[in-house]
């Protein structure tokens, strides 16, 4: 577990200097009685244990809010061989990662956390995992994807229109016939996939509409008959009547990581996200649903769908059909002149 206690005493050092950025002043001061009586408090740092199917968790709790932007020049977890994968692969491999972004003028756009979390599992006495983990996060997570091992899943919802920019006259008669205009309102969800459009979530360079998967018109379209025939229409190797639906990780620069449309506060938070390293499967406890999750071994990132405030299931990323097809550019993550690799 070399890479593991190597990844506790990063993630320790991560937090712990986000946490220290800012300056802070204090002093002693006595309460009365009744003042006592009308105060209650919990610490900074507690500690948690759990347990599943003969595992043993211990989760360290960090009772903290924290608005921050880093930038790390390589995030490279699992290096090794792992079958049916290319040599020299890494599970998670993500140059010029980056959280937050940087604005006019110097400004910083800061990536929310709260209730950070480190976890360690233990099978007898001997630790099988760790991971490093958010209550809740808020921003913009970017960097240069190569490869990624995990849980991540994206919804893509715009118009048609997008889509009938990317078809030839024979797929856009098929379309129109399924009831589907450009002014249409058009949903699907996303994960990590092979080439070949099967899921895949070990060592993933493809974010697409898995096979069996298809499109969803939620307004703007012909009646009821659309789902009907929009269902005949799932996607098929990478492909729906012959649209792409398989994107290259390497073109989403920057990634929405819950709603950032609105930075003032946690509403629309994602939930539960982590990164884990463990020298089996072990299944760690989601925190939103309470529900066991469960990480491949090697190194594993988990970015679940979660509950919002109205009960509703939503993905924590979001994207349109354009930056689908088109991509997304890197924000600037740099202070001065550079954007990237600071």
């Amino acid at each position: 577990m070399r890479q593991s206690v190597r990844f506790v005493r990063h993630a320790l050092a991560l937090v712990c200097a986000a946490a220290c950025a800012a300056p802070v002043q204090a002093a002693m001061v006595p309460l009365a009685d009744n003042e006592l009586s009308d105060i209650t408090g919990q610490a900074f740092i507690n500690l948690t244990t759990d347990s599943n199917a003969g595992i043993n968790y211990t989760r360290v709790n960090l009772g903290l809010s924290l608005d921050t932007q880093l930038n790390v020049k390589k995030l490279q977890l699992g290096q090794y061989d792992r079958s049916g994968e290319t040599a020299g692969s890494s599970d998670i491999l993500i140059n010029n990662f980056a959280l937050g972004t940087v604005g006019a003028n110097d400004s910083i756009n800061p990536f929310k956390i709260t209730n950070p979390f480190i976890e360690l599992a233990y099978d007898g006495n001997k630790v099988v995992g760790v991971r490093i983990g958010f209550g809740e996060a808020k921003g913009t997570l970017s960097g240069d994807i190569q490869s990624l091992t995990g849980n991540i899943p994206v919804h893509i919802k715009g118009t048609g229109d997008a889509i009938y920019n990317k078809s030839n006259f024979a797929q856009q008669t098929a379309l129109f016939l399924a009831g589907v205009y450009r002014s249409s309102i058009v949903e699907a969800d996303a994960t990590l996939v092979s080439s070949g459009g099967a899921s895949d979530p070990v060592r993933g360079t493809l974010s697409g509409i898995k096979n069996g998967d298809g499109l969803t018109c939620t307004s703007g379209c012909a009646g009821g008959w659309t789902d009907a025939l929009l269902g005949a229409f799932a996607s098929n190797n990478c492909a729906i009547l012959g649209i792409q639906t398989c994107f290259n990780l390497s073109q989403f620069q920057s990634l929405p990581v819950g709603n950032t449309a609105d930075m003032s506060s946690m509403q629309g938070a994602a939930k539960g996200f982590f990164i884990s390293l463990q020298t089996q499967d072990v299944a760690w406890r989601d925190m939103d649903s309470n529900a066991f999750i469960t990480a491949l071994k090697g190194a594993f990132m988990n970015l679940p769908k979660y509950r919002d405030a109205n009960g509703n299931l939503v993905a924590p990323i979001n994207i349109d059909f354009n930056q689908a097809f088109n991509g997304i550019p890197r924000q600037d993550t740099c202070l001065g002149t550079p954007t990237a690799g600071c």
